[in-house]
């Protein structure tokens, strides 16, 4: 997936979690009957104003919440990169008994563009096990926090 790509799925999120938002404002603006504000002293600017910050505070939510989403994700993918060139390692190092600087210089490089590629060409895979350790995550509270405030 290109750059490009990548920013017109994120504008296009932003761009629907918008138009939810301000459906949602409009459903509540013309949902408050007018004669229960008058007789209750409520002027309708005060309303607009309080449905304006209830949305603003649902907006900034959901960003948060995208967010630790891309966080996790970012934590879920280096974790499993470094697990990787972990293996990559080990079985080069246990296949020749040992390895020099010159050696170790080289086999850093070289398993560190190969867990990128096969990171790379494994995505869609990362993401749908980003999203079950999401979803388990949504229940502990607690670990999620440490994770996304730690790494």
């Amino acid at each position: 997936m290109s750059l490009n790509s990548e920013i017109g799925m994120e504008g296009q999120l932003v761009e629907n979690v918008l138009k939810q938002l301000q459906s949602e404002f409009s459903e509540r603006i013309f949902s408050t009957n007018p004669s229960n504000r008058a007789s209750a002293g409520i002027s309708e600017q005060t309303t607009i104003e309080e449905e304006r910050e209830s949305i603003k505070k649902e907006f900034r939510k959901a960003i948060s919440v995208s967010n630790q989403m891309q966080r996790l994700y970012f934590v879920v993918r280096s974790l499993m990169m470094s697990i990787l060139g972990a293996l990559i390692t080990f079985v080069i190092v246990w296949q020749l008994g040992t390895i020099n600087v010159i050696g170790d210089f080289v086999l850093g490089i070289s398993t560190y563009a190969v867990c990128l590629l096969l990171s790379r060409l494994f995505d869609e895979r990362i993401v749908n096990i980003s999203r079950k350790i999401i979803l388990y995550l949504e229940g502990h509270t607690k670990l999620r926090n440490f994770i996304v405030r730690t790494f």
